[in-house]
């Protein structure tokens, strides 16, 4: 919410009622801050704490200044610049590979191309900075305005600078008037379609951090805790930009480390390059306490394509997330693993099953952990003893009736299965009455016992005494 103030000190304030409003409050905390302009940041009203400034302060020049700082080489000008700077610190020495890459940046964008009609030769370093500088605005304004990591990520590039529409310049929530404004409205009255849009959602691209996806924590209950979270995220996106790991995965662990200032449910708004609108993830209080629990992250480094084109590893990370269950996923990696014969899989799936226990809603964990122990510990001596038979192909069968069973939910079918399976082995199979209690319930344990079941080379005596 932005409201005007009258006979005080500052003459507007901007209150975070939703995640916009947040975003926007984070981008302006840090444009002033790098502008060493006054801000009040403990503003009251109605119950909510947020920000107030001076709107004379807002500027064009101060924002692209701050734009070009904030963003850095990603300006290809910027990057030119540096390296033109460090080859005059050299002696004006170059290399064919310097001015190569020089002419490369120096051609980044169209913008660049139109105002730098100079090649670089390694000796007009002088004049082509000179055009830099001259220029320097309009190309930052411009290269902002069209790249997909700054603003066109974020919002349509014709509302760059311009004043409160009647239509919100946000990508997602912008509508095509012409086209839609009477379809999305109450009755089909154009008349009564409402859309907020203020100037200071341009500062929203520098409230996210990350690169190809970027995130925005909306922990607006308190500004002071809105921006330190917002910079601790920044600090670790940036410390992690040179490793493998998705930014999703490094948004998991630090709200993992987090938690423990967060005493509710946190609202994330994630925004994706490819994407014409931003996504919001729950991350429930209850889900991060289940990861912390859980010793061994290394499976969110998982990845592989199924027939689906599904990612994994973001499938495993979106149901922590969302606190959503993890079935759907452990059924469709079993099938794989069956289908590809992908040994691996048994060590990740094992690790999916007990990550499931940890985050569901059930009573008796420590229970269910031990019945699933039970599971895949009759299962190995199920194999032993079908291995000592030479009956390898039995393991198979059983293992593929299992499995289909599973993926179609008919644990009476599975029942029916292990039953079968425990009077060929003549291996009793205590575990198996949760299953009769509550099929649906209890599918962990059956997710365990097939996942197990598994032939693998029979165990040496220091094996089995270790």
């Amino acid at each position: 919410m932005k409201r005007k103030l009258e006979n005080q000190v500052y003459d507007t304030a901007l209150f975070p009622t939703e995640w916009r409003f947040s975003a926007a409050i984070v981008g302006l905390v840090r444009y002033f801050e790098y502008h060493h302009i006054s801000y009040q940041k403990d503003c009251k009203w109605e119950g909510w704490e947020g920000i107030a400034y001076n709107e004379k302060d807002l500027t064009e020049a101060r924002f692209l200044e701050f734009a070009e700082s904030w963003y850095g080489a990603s300006f290809p000008h910027k990057k030119a610049e540096q390296l033109l700077k460090q080859g005059c610190s050299r002696g004006n020495t170059w290399t064919e590979e310097q001015i190569k890459e020089i002419n490369k940046q120096l051609k980044g964008n169209t913008i660049l191309k139109e105002t730098v009609e100079v090649k670089f030769d390694g000796s007009n370093q002088e004049e082509i900075l000179a055009v830099l500088e001259e220029n320097r605005e309009t190309i930052i304004k411009e290269t902002f305005r069209n790249k997909p990591n700054m603003y066109a990520g974020f919002a349509e590039e014709k509302f760059l600078f311009a004043e409160e529409n009647a239509n919100c310049r946000l990508l997602g929530y912008y509508v095509d008037m012409g086209k839609k404004a009477r379809n999305i409205s109450y009755k089909f009255d154009e008349n009564t379609f409402q859309s907020i849009d203020i100037r200071e959602f341009d500062w929203i691209p520098f409230a996210f951090c990350g690169t190809y996806e970027s995130f925005f924590v909306n922990n607006n209950l308190d500004i002071h805790a809105l921006c330190h979270i917002a910079d601790n995220l920044k600090a670790i996106m940036d410390r992690s930009r040179e490793s493998r790991e998705s930014n999703r995965k490094i948004l998991l662990k630090f709200m993992t480390e987090i938690q423990d200032f967060v005493e509710f449910d946190v609202e994330v708004i994630s925004k994706r390059w490819d994407r014409k609108y931003f996504e919001s993830l729950y991350i429930r209080k209850e889900a991060l306490q289940a990861m912390k629990a859980i010793p061994d992250l290394a499976l969110l480094n998982f990845h592989y394509e199924l027939g689906e084109g599904i990612n994994v590893q973001d499938e495993v990370i979106d149901c922590c997330i969302n606190q959503m269950s993890l079935d759907s996923l452990i059924e469709q990696l079993l099938k794989l693993k069956e289908r590809e014969q992908i040994g691996y899989l048994q060590v990740v799936i094992g690790q999916l099953i007990q990550l499931n226990v940890e985050w569901s809603q059930q009573m008796d964990k420590e229970l269910k952990k031990r019945t699933i122990r039970s599971a895949e510990n009759y299962a190995k001596k199920t194999v032993r003893t079908l291995l000592d038979r030479k009956k390898e192909n039995k393991i198979r069968s059983y293992r593929q009736k299992l499995i289909s069973a599973i993926t179609f939910h008919d644990y009476d079918r599975v029942n029916e299965i292990l039953l079968q399976l425990s009077d060929y082995v003549e291996i009793s199979y205590p575990f198996i009455y949760c299953l009769f209690e509550d099929g649906e319930e209890n599918k962990e344990v059956a997710f365990a016992f097939a996942n197990a079941l598994e032939a693998y080379k029979k165990e040496s005596k220091e094996e089995k005494e270790a």
